[in-house]
């Protein structure tokens, strides 16, 4: 006998595919399938037959985030709107019912999502947008800041620079993009302070996302002993600005050329977090590349000169300014500089909804990219949530064919918006518009607030 049930929610999932699912060759089917929604679901606990089902309560997840109004009241109105347009009846406008079915959601599902659209979408990537024929992922970190509430002060504490009252929670976020694509591979979530909170050992932690034959990208944060030995146990290479408390000597090593040569780093002393077995385990000492380009030094894993020649290995480093711009995309255009969750298993569900909204647009510039051969790199990201998110209803209700006819006409569109290309660009760190003058809050607002209220009742009186 069947379920009712899960006939129900069947039936629901295949009327959401249809929003981003105009064509067979949308590359969203990965994520948006039924067979992968019906497995999420499986995940979560018991349910019954209701609007907010685990599925529909992603999907209202996603499209609050892609939206410039995040409010949950804008969302649960979208709800409304499709049912009605459905012929079904319409749910309470309370956002009670969707905030609690949003806290339900597994977070672990929500992150398996992102990295499955990020491998899918990687893996489809064609050779041309490729480096010499191998994938190039960039990692780096960033930080965050969530409403003052004692739950996400007690996981993430503000700044120790701020006084008590005075500051955010703050939670530091280091991500693995692909650099061909810019979709997320992979990421970790830490406080921003206190014993296992540096990017290293996040990175750590999702270092299972480099494959054999990748080419890792980092800044002159990165490029520590232990981590070069792992590229190596991992048939993989780096490339990274070198550290600049470290002292390079030319004239010692192997020389390959003018500022360029080949050195051995030795093992460093154990660190207190590694244990002394997997300390041993790492080799005396590793082969290491280090060339000097206009006045930078690079250090790499990349030892062959004639196959990577050290302009090749600067020009590409150059690109690791993608991960900036990848991170700017999400906090500033995505608005996530300033989460709204008021509890830490919310924030981190918050960023993983963020960053599974980001990977659905990169997935979509990727497919324009292709059927107009061009890189997603060279398109806005911007302009494309703005075509999304003003489509995206029309997608919904659609005869088939005028959809796909669409969709097509949305993928032209997206590669038409081109992004400026400034090499060299060189812009002061100053503001001209001039802010409010507004004093600086200095003492927690409760104190404030008391103060007000009694020179109020003086007043009165």
């Amino acid at each position: 006998m069947r379920n009712p049930t899960r006939k129900y929610l069947s039936n629901q999932i295949a009327r959401h595919k249809n929003v981003l699912d105009g064509a067979t060759d949308i590359q969203l089917n990965n994520i948006l399938n039924s067979e992968n929604n019906l497995k999420i679901i499986e995940q979560c606990r018991e349910y019954r037959k209701r609007v907010f089902t685990p599925f529909v309560t992603l999907f209202t997840f996603v499209k609050q985030v892609l939206d410039p109004d995040k409010s949950c009241r804008k969302a649960i109105s979208k709800v409304i709107a499709e049912r009605l347009s459905d012929h079904e009846k319409a749910c309470s406008q309370n956002t009670g019912p969707y905030c609690k079915a949003r806290q339900k959601l597994p977070e672990s599902m929500v992150k398996e999502l992102v990295q499955e659209l990020g491998k899918e979408t990687n893996s489809r990537t064609p050779s041309g947008w490729k480096w010499k024929g191998r994938n190039v992922k960039v990692v780096d970190g960033t930080t965050m800041f969530m409403p003052d509430t004692v739950e996400n002060q007690n996981i993430y504490p503000q700044l120790g620079s701020q006084k008590e009252g005075l500051g955010f929670p703050s939670a530091r976020l280091v991500v693995i993009f692909s650099l061909a694509i810019g979709s997320v591979i992979d990421y970790a979530i830490s406080a921003t302070r206190g014993k296992g909170t540096g990017e290293h050992t996040l990175l750590r932690q999702i270092f299972h996302s480099i494959n054999k034959g990748d080419v890792l990208l980092g800044d002159s944060y990165f490029p520590s002993y232990f981590l070069m030995a792992e590229l190596y146990a991992k048939g993989c290479d780096g490339v990274f600005q070198a550290d600049p408390h470290r002292h390079y000597d030319f004239r010692k090593g192997n020389q390959l050329g003018e500022k360029e040569h080949i050195v051995a780093w030795k093992k460093p002393k154990r660190p207190e977090w590694m244990d002394d077995k997997t300390y041993k385990s790492y080799p005396e000492t590793i082969k290491v590349r280090e060339c000097k380009v206009n006045g930078r030094i690079y250090v790499s894993t990349l030892l062959e000169p004639r196959k990577y020649h050290k302009q090749e290995i600067a020009q590409l480093y150059k690109l690791r300014w993608q991960a900036e711009l990848n991170l700017k995309s999400i906090k500033s255009i995505m608005s996530m500089e300033m989460l709204s969750c008021k509890t830490p298993d919310m924030v981190r569900k918050e960023i993983g909804v963020h960053l599974l909204g980001y990977n659905i647009i990169r997935t979509i510039m990727a497919e324009s990219g292709e059927a107009h051969g061009i890189s997603p790199l060279q398109m806005s990201f911007k302009s494309t949530i703005q075509f999304i998110n003003s489509f995206i209803p029309l997608f919904s209700y659609c005869p088939k064919e005028a959809c796909m006819q669409m969709y097509r006409h949305v993928l032209g569109m997206i590669s038409r918006t081109r992004v400026g290309n400034r090499p060299g660009r060189n812009e002061p760190k100053a503001l001209k518009r001039r802010p409010k003058n507004y004093p600086l809050l200095m003492k927690p607002r409760s104190f404030y607030q008391k103060e007000l209220s009694q020179s109020e009742s003086y007043a009165l009186a």
